[in-house]
């Protein structure tokens, strides 16, 4: 009969193991499922900061503008490049690639390798295929012959019609 006189000592056990319990399915339902997003090689890219920085000085040397353009039609999206100098020159590059990650889904990020367009000098194009919407991150390099470029901006994209769930079943 002591414990039911004393039932009142539970009660700091059963509101602690309540919380604990509450605390738990929160961040598993936060977490399971929903993949973070971590960058790729990071540790490589952590190692190599020297030659980020490098690359930033020459960016500021070069001092080129990249201005793009992103027309979406559903799923399929089309992105525009244009590089000039400071002086609003046309720069022709041997390459243009460009990193897209989805902020929402990072493990969805693909590389787009743009081509140059024909009778425009320094405007490069390329396609690629999301139906995942809102933010996104584009990397841009721009190999030429004065040297390489790099620029990262981001974006709004819309959401496609198609279904989320099955674009990242598909990437």
């Amino acid at each position: 009969m002591k414990f039911i006189e004393n039932r009142w000592m539970f009660a700091p056990i059963v509101l602690l193991g309540g919380t604990v319990t509450i605390a738990t399915v929160t961040v598993f339902s936060a977490v399971v499922g929903h993949p973070l997003g971590m960058e790729p090689s990071y540790d490589i890219k952590a190692a190599s900061w020297d030659a980020e920085r490098e690359q930033r000085a020459q960016n500021d040397r070069l001092r080129w503008v990249v201005t793009a353009e992103l027309v979406s039609e559903g799923a399929h999206r089309s992105l525009s490049i244009r590089v000039e100098d400071k002086h609003a020159a046309r720069i022709m590059a041997n390459r243009v690639s460009v990193e897209c990650i989805p902020i929402l889904l990072g493990e969805s990020r693909r590389v787009v390798e743009l081509a140059a367009t024909a009778g425009e000098e320094g405007v490069f194009h390329g396609t690629f295929d999301s139906a995942i919407g809102g933010q996104w991150e584009f990397r841009v390099i721009v190999d030429a012959p004065a040297g390489r470029y790099t620029d990262a901006f981001r974006r709004q994209l819309p959401h496609a019609r198609t279904s989320l769930r099955n674009e990242v079943l598909r990437g």
